[in-house]
This record gives C-alpha cells, sequence and structure tokens, in this order.
C-alpha cells in the first residue's frame, strides 16, 4: 500500500454517535492521523469546534474531507487518501453502505462500520470478500456494540479452554449473558426499521453471514440459566445478527486451519439477563412482538422513527450513568475444561462506548498492522475476533478503559463468583 495521508477518516462525523467519536479520535494520546469526513463541511467544522480537551495545534492537523455516498467520486477519493476509513452513516441499507465497503476493498482501504443490518453486512461478505483478500484490505462490519463485545469475548473465552487443554480441546458452545443499561438513539431505530423493510427480522439460520455452515439451529430461546450470573438470559433483537457474526469468526478460524479455531462443532449461544425466569419470557415475548410488528405493520416503524428521530440520543449526562457487563463460557466438547471471558465497561455501550470500540478497531487496523493475526494481514471480510482478537482486547483496555478478564474455571463451583471477582 502507497503511504496514505490518514491513518483514519471518520465519515459521517457530524452524526450523533459519529460526534462522539471524533471526540475520542481527537483526544487519543497515539495522536492518530485523522480526517473527519461528511456531505457537510460546515455541520463538521461545527463538530470541530465543540471538541474539548483538544489543544490548538492537533485541531489544525485534523482533516476535513468534503464527501458523499450520492457522489461516489467523492468517496472513491475519500478512501485512497486514509488507511482505513469508518463509515458511521447508517442506516446502511438506505446510506449506501455496500457501495463504500466496496470503494475501500477495492482501494485496499481497511474498513469498519457499526451496522446491525444484517442484509446488508450479508451482501458486503458475499460480494467483497474475495475482492478485499486481494487487495489486502480489512472490511470490518459489524464494530460497535453490534457485535463486537459478544464476538471477542466469545473468542477469549475459547482461546481460554485451548490453553488450559494445550490445544486440544475442541469448544461444544459458547455461553453468552450480557447486562447493560444504555439509551436508544434515532439511529438504532431507523436502522431496525431499515432492516425492516428489506427483510423480516427473524432467526433463521444460525449461518447466514457465514463461509461455511456447521451444526447449530437458529432457534429462539424464551429463557436460559446463565451461570456465570446465576440468573436468566432472554431472547432480543440482538441475537440473530450477534449469533451470524460469531459463526463467521467461527468458520473463517476453521476455513483457514488456524490454530485458534473453535472446533468443528462450535455453537454460539445468548441471553439479555433478566432477574427471573418469568421476566425472562416477558422479554423474549416483548422483543419478538416489535420484530414481527416492525416487519409487518409499516406505521409502527414510522410511528417509532417519529418519536425518535435520527440524529437524537440520550444527553452525555445520561450516557455516562449507562454500563455494559457481557461474560462468556466456552464448554469444551468433553465437558471437562470451561474457559471465562469478561468484558466490563462504564458508559452507555451503545453509544458513547460504541465510539470507542469502532474507534480502536479502525486503530488496530491502521496502527498495529504487523501485529495482527495472519487473516488480518491477508484481508478480507473479517470479525473483530478474526483480525487479532488478542491485540483488539489489549487496545481497548489500554486505551478505551475496557476491564477484560480471562480465566480458566474448569474446576470452579460458582462461575458467577469468578466473573465477579
Amino acid at each position: 500500500m502507497t503511504t496514505r495521508a490518514y491513518d483514519v477518516v471518520l465519515y459521517g462525523a457530524s452524526g450523533f454517535t459519529g460526534s462522539l467519536a471524533a471526540q475520542y479520535l481527537a483526544e487519543h494520546p497515539q495522536q492518530p492521523k485523522v480526517a473527519f469526513a461528511g456531505r457537510n463541511e460546515a455541520k463538521i467544522r461545527g463538530v470541530m469546534d465543540k471538541l474539548t480537551g483538544v489543544s490548538k495545534e492537533r485541531l489544525d492537523s485534523i482533516g476535513v474531507i468534503k464527501a458523499s455516498a450520492e457522489d461516489m467520486d467523492s468517496i472513491k477519493s475519500m478512501v485512497a487518501q486514509t488507511s482505513v476509513v469508518i463509515n458511521m452513516v447508517g442506516p446502511y441499507a438506505l446510506y449506501k453502505g455496500f457501495e463504500l465497503a466496496q470503494a475501500a476493498a477495492e482501494a485496499g482501504t481497511g474498513y469498519v462500520d457499526l451496522t446491525g443490518e444484517s442484509s446488508v453486512y450479508k451482501r458486503i461478505q458475499r460480494e467483497l470478500h474475495d475482492v478485499a483478500k486481494r487487495t489486502h484490505a480489512a472490511i470490518v462490519p459489524s464494530s460497535g456494540f453490534d457485535s463486537l463485545p459478544f464476538d471477542l469475548t466469545t473468542y477469549l473465552a475459547v482461546q481460554e479452554v485451548r490453553k488450559a487443554s494445550g490445544g486440544k480441546a475442541d469448544v461444544d458452545h459458547a455461553l453468552c449473558g450480557y447486562l447493560v443499561k444504555g439509551s436508544v438513539s434515532g439511529g438504532t431505530i431507523a436502522s431496525l426499521v431499515g432492516q425492516a423493510k428489506v427483510t423480516p427480522i427473524t432467526f433463521h439460520d444460525a449461518y447466514e453471514l457465514g463461509p461455511i455452515r456447521g451444526s447449530q439451529k437458529a432457534q429462539v430461546v424464551m429463557q436460559r440459566f446463565m451461570p456465570q450470573f446465576n440468573k436468566y438470559g432472554a431472547f432480543t433483537l440482538f441475537t440473530p445478527h450477534n449469533t451470524g457474526i460469531t459463526n463467521r469468526s467461527w468458520g473463517l478460524l476453521q476455513q483457514a486451519n488456524h490454530p485458534a479455531g473453535y472446533g468443528p462443532h462450535f455453537r454460539y449461544l445468548e441471553g439479555f439477563i433478566v432477574p427471573s425466569v418469568m421476566a425472562a419470557y416477558i422479554t423474549s415475548t416483548i422483543m419478538m412482538t416489535v420484530a414481527w410488528l416492525v416487519s409487518y405493520v409499516p406505521f409502527v416503524g414510522d410511528f417509532m422513527m417519529k418519536r425518535v428521530p435520527q440524529g437524537t440520543g440520550a444527553p452525555m449526562e445520561k450516557q455516562l450513568q449507562g454500563f455494559g457487563d457481557v461474560r462468556t463460557l466456552a464448554y469444551s466438547t468433553d465437558k471437562k475444561t470451561v474457559g471465562l471471558a469478561t468484558f466490563g465497561v462504564k458508559g452507555d455501550p451503545g453509544y458513547l462506548r460504541t465510539a470507542m470500540f469502532i474507534s480502536e478497531t479502525a486503530l488496530t487496523l491502521a496502527l498495529e498492522k504487523q501485529r495482527l493475526s495472519t487473516l488480518g494481514q491477508e484481508g478480507g471480510v473479517l470479525t473483530p475476533a478474526t483480525i487479532g482478537g488478542d491485540v483488539l482486547a489489549e487496545r481497548l483496555s489500554k486505551y478505551g478503559g475496557v476491564k477484560i478478564v480471562t480465566k480458566d474455571v474448569s474446576n470452579s463451583k460458582d462461575l458467577c463468583k469468578e466473573a465477579d471477582a
């Protein structure tokens, strides 16, 4: 790759979550070479005027690029200037997320986004994987709360099993429980509605996003006991996409016969932590009802978008009160070895911390090229785990304040206590 002017270009810097990412990148201690991009230069400069804790010298070093998906020449010019582009402009089906990813893949430029729209991801992985491998571009959609913590903790828990068994044990399944406190932005609502307009929101294929198929059946489970929390987990609208992403990680590693592979029988299971079995049934029912209404009753989605307009979200004081607690257990096929990975973060995981997740994924690609996995260096449509999960986890801890703990809990009598420690 020829030398690029920027390490990272943030496309969509003036959006709600985009402005949070702009703040994070501007004040990052590594001082990466960054530019902010979008269709309205005045709005971008307005975001820059509101940056806090950033010196004038640093502010002057940040580039401004005018680009719009309605003008693909401007998009191609933008991706040619940077090692990695962050796409914050969603819904991705509506605002040409595929086309931007395609431009990046063809230019040999890394690409990350926040999409939870499985239809967009499916097209990206189907049509761009070989293109990106040819140009050695790492294309990593879904690098925010959709679906980084779930994918990464699964990878780390599996590696604990492999380490504890001397690399001999395959993993039967990973069990991911998560507890979050956060808010819903207009962008999330718009993405949900946009996805429903393309295809009904259902859980029908556990390998929809993967390169190969395994034995897992897509199944809505209304309640599932989570020993790492000593509570029950419910089905949520995250489950179908998270399962697809995590099984893509499994498939890519399996396909490559990678030493970090999970084994041929791997399955991914998850649940949102609730107080009781009854609460799990109620929560799961509500989630399934929302999915059906948005998919089949058009005015419901329109009503939701009017109530929470795109470009809006919770005020910072509320976001600071949020948190995320993700705990994943990996069980070997003989059930003798169990690995645990926990991922704890303070601040709204869907917005304030998602801005950090996607920024650090981009910076991992831009600044840690020599430390990436073989898959990350070869390029393709990859996942947070497969670009080099250990390196990404290290950066999230060092720069993003994420508390990540992994351990062998094979002999533990109290998995909740182990996870709380």
